[in-house]
């Protein structure tokens, strides 16, 4: 059990590494920077904004996952916001985040351990896409990564997720 919060879902299939989810809807504070496409300074700037640099200087919890979505050869990367700021999201000082809300809806996810990479990534891709396609959903967004360790933790305790909206 992680001592973060995660956004609510429930499991509708699940099937070895892969599952089917219902999220409820959440908020999340993203860097898009058109300057930065690898993200390079996501983390950097997204943890400058949930330790106070933001509009109310209020210090936020840590949630996970962290969130990268892939569009191209261009990154956006993410927080989540703790639902105890729903109603009352502080803004950010940096032009590069905007808050933004994620819908809810139901997503493919493949679970799996270990370092992440592109390799890996892309094999985890393949994998979901033939799953999905096998059990008839159609993709329905970007293929997002989801972290939700430290990255001092053990490769073998790490969870990994690469999720994707379906219908």
């Amino acid at each position: 059990m992680s001592k973060y919060e995660t956004p609510d879902y429930a499991v509708i299939i699940s099937e070895a590494e892969f599952e089917i989810r219902e999220y409820t809807d959440f908020y999340i504070v993203e860097y898009d920077n058109d300057q930065d496409p690898r993200i390079n300074q996501g983390f950097g700037t997204l943890f400058s904004y949930i330790s106070d640099n933001n509009k109310v200087k209020q210090k936020l919890s840590m949630t996970v996952p962290v969130i990268e979505e892939i569009s191209g050869d261009k990154k956006k990367m993410a927080f989540v916001i703790s639902a105890k700021y729903r109603d009352n999201v502080p803004e950010p000082n940096d032009n590069n985040l905007k808050i933004k809300k994620f819908n809810e809806g139901k997503f493919a996810v493949i679970k799996y351990s270990g370092f992440s990479n592109e390799k890996t990534e892309e094999i985890m891709k393949t994998k979901l896409s033939a799953w999905l396609m096998q059990k008839g959903y159609i993709i329905d967004s970007n293929y997002m990564l989801a972290f939700y360790n430290a990255p001092f933790t053990l490769p073998m305790f790490r969870r990994n997720e690469i999720m994707v909206r379906v219908k």
